[in-house]
């Protein structure tokens, strides 16, 4: 049906004059820069029809027809046209709703609803040079664009105010038109446009796409609705994809996970079995080497879990806007990067972030915010929190949170991770940073390869029946403070024979770590013999008659001032426990504590573990004990060569 065109900015029968039409235009302009996010307009589309679908949904219900009504949401993206529409079955629009809804902050919406402030349809209708909306009640039905209103507010003296106008052609979704109510937006993106583009981010397809939408938009519901039937088409260069789903609800990573259990569940089977059983017991199979752990609290448990911690103004934001937490915890942060990664989009680009993800009005709002650990802070990235404020809506557009609501969440994230998941640590699956893979694998190959042949082709010789006369001490006078001092102590030691068999390589800054070396029993085997006086840093007879003549292939070699150094790095995933031999440290820090074991080979009744001469200690897996890494801690074998008893006391206080 045609109409005349309706200009937005005079409904209710109120006429523009010159005179306000700047404060108008300041005022739009105002609005718009509110909106800041690539995934804006996505929001607001989505957020009007679910908004209007659960209005319709509750208006079925009244009138006892919920049986008969089923909601809709279509998701179109059209990468050739560079556009977006969104389409509902929703409550749809009356005239006076269509002819007055896109007016700079006029909103017929409730309280209750995802926007209700008026500004999201002022950003749709003049954030975008076309926009074409259709509606259609029992009735009622109008089809009708704006062209040129973003440039219109650029423009000092434009000639008139933008207008809907009638628009018969045919509609960017033809399942609207088996729609028996409901509205359908769409909007074109340009240069003057954020985004610009939709296939800046290089995804092509729907079932990309579509996951997309439930991380960012009104789809990833806090609670959710299964009742919704959502399709996402993606239209690209000579193909298109559809994908449909049922339901809303947030994305998390654990549904998926072949192995994950409920936080207060693994409590209460630890209490289960510390009462039948005693300290110690394992718990059973299923609830150890997890992928992650899990959990939910109502702002009731919350208070009960951490106001003792919190302080007045925390206290208060409870009372007030009764704020729901979730949390998933992942063995390692790698899971969240394999997710992105098979998107297989932009390279680089994050769709999914570990963090705190703030929500209100059942929705997420805006980017993940950093948990601000005080210790442990590589657990950052291995932990994703959903905190939903009731009673609260976002500033303007979508700026953000007030602070006392950010800081509440930062503290409340840190407050649960370092008093309660961190001692839960131990039921994720042992981090050992990346899975080994065949690509890094073959990496450290052809870095080994190619330093055996730099070792052929140079070798560095030094023969002398006089030059290698014992000084019996070393020319390192004082006790490292850096890294460089533990290299240079570390090698006097093995050049002065004090630790025997390994042979370092020459390297290059190629790869991530810092050397290569060989283990080798060149020497007769009694160089090698472990005696508790002579020789007390040896091995065992057997292995050193066996071994005897053997070199082995390079080995990985890491320096660190102090273990927690190596942690770090494991942490931030910059290191591979996997692929690291031997790491040498002045000192082991506190770090390790937290997710590995140390087995000291300088307790006499321990010897027998050392597999190749001046290893002091290994690093273990924390819940299994298997060996993960040897280490030379050279304070400790400092002390352990000039007071063997005492030391070999202080190794079992320590580490046993």
């Amino acid at each position: 049906m045609t109409f005349e065109p309706i200009d937005p900015l005079e409904f209710k029968n109120t006429k523009v004059n010159n005179a306000a039409l700047g404060a108008l235009k300041r005022e739009i302009n105002n609005i718009l820069s509110s909106y800041v996010g690539w995934y804006d307009p996505f929001c607001e589309l989505i957020q009007n029809s679910l908004d209007a679908v659960e209005f319709r949904k509750a208006l079925e219900s009244s009138s006892g027809n919920t049986n008969n009504y089923t909601p809709h949401i279509n998701v179109i993206i059209d990468l050739v046209e560079n556009s977006l529409t969104v389409s509902d079955n929703g409550i749809g629009l009356d005239k006076d709703k269509f002819e007055q809804f896109l007016a700079p902050n006029f909103s017929f919406k409730s309280g209750k609803t995802r926007g209700h402030k008026g500004v999201g349809a002022t950003y749709v209708a003049y954030g975008f040079n076309y926009m074409r909306i259709s509606t259609k009640i029992p009735g009622f039905a109008r089809s009708g664009k704006i062209v040129g209103a973003k440039n219109w507010l650029k423009d000092s003296a434009p000639s008139g105010n933008p207008k809907i106008e009638h628009d018969d052609t045919p509609l960017s979704d033809v399942d609207f038109n088996s729609f028996d109510r409901g509205v359908s937006i769409s909007v074109r993106f340009d240069d003057s446009t954020h985004p610009r583009r939709l296939d800046w981010i290089k995804a092509d397809e729907a079932s990309k796409w579509i996951l997309i939408l439930f991380i960012k938009t009104g789809f990833g519901a806090v609670v959710s609705d299964p009742s919704v039937k959502i399709k996402v088409t993606v239209k690209a260069q000579n193909k298109t994809t559809v994908a449909e789903t049922q339901g809303t609800g947030y994305f998390w990573l654990h549904k998926n996970a072949s192995k994950k259990a409920r936080i207060r569940d693994i409590s209460e089977a630890a209490r289960v079995s510390f009462e039948k059983f005693g300290p110690g017991r394992a718990l059973p199979d299923k609830y150890r080497n997890l992928d992650f752990i899990y959990d939910s609290w109502t702002s009731e448990e919350l208070s009960s879990l951490v106001s003792s911690s919190l302080d007045t103004e925390g206290k208060d934001v409870i009372k007030k806007h009764t704020p729901s937490v979730s949390v998933e915890f992942g063995y390692t942060a790698k899971l969240w990067t394999k997710f992105n990664d098979s998107l297989n989009i932009r390279a680089n680009y994050k769709v999914l972030n570990t963090g705190i993800q703030l929500a209100a009005n059942n929705m997420p709002q805006g980017e993940t915010v950093l948990i601000p650990l005080n210790r442990n802070i590589g657990r950052q990235n291995q932990l994703h929190f959903l905190i939903h404020f009731d009673n609260y809506s976002p500033d303007m557009g979508r700026k953000g949170f007030h602070r006392e609501l950010t800081d509440f969440a930062k503290n409340v994230s840190r407050l649960i991770t370092e008093n309660h998941l961190s001692k839960l640590r131990g039921y994720l699956k042992a981090n050992t940073g990346v899975a080994p893979d065949l690509v890094r694998e073959l990496k450290i190959g052809e870095w080994k390869k190619e330093m055996l042949g730099h070792e052929q082709d140079s070798p560095l010789i030094l023969q002398s029946a006089h030059f290698f006369k014992p000084t019996e001490r070393v020319s390192v006078t004082s006790m490292p403070t850096r890294e460089q001092d533990v290299i240079a102590l570390f090698n006097q030691l093995v050049a002065g024979g004090v630790i025997r068999g390994i042979s370092m390589m020459s390297t290059n800054e190629r790869f991530t770590y810092d050397g290569l070396f060989k283990v080798t029993f060149d020497l007769p085997p009694e160089i090698y013999t472990y005696s508790p006086n002579e020789n007390p840093l040896g091995v065992t007879p057997d292995i050193a008659s066996i071994l005897h003549g053997k070199v082995t292939d390079p080995l990985i070699l890491e320096y660190k001032f102090s273990l927690d150094g190596l942690i770090e790095d494991l942490d931030a995933h910059d290191k591979n426990i996997s692929d690291l031999n031997l790491c040498v440290a002045w000192e082991t820090g506190t770090l390790y504590t937290e997710r590995y074991g140390i087995t000291s080979f300088l307790i006499p009744e321990n010897a027998d573990q050392r597999q190749y001469h001046g290893v002091t200690h290994c690093l273990t897996d924390l819940e299994s004990g298997a060996h993960l890494c040897d280490l030379i801690i050279l304070s400790e074998l400092i002390k352990y060569l000039n007071n063997p008893t005492v030391e070999a006391e202080t190794q079992r206080t320590k580490y046993e």
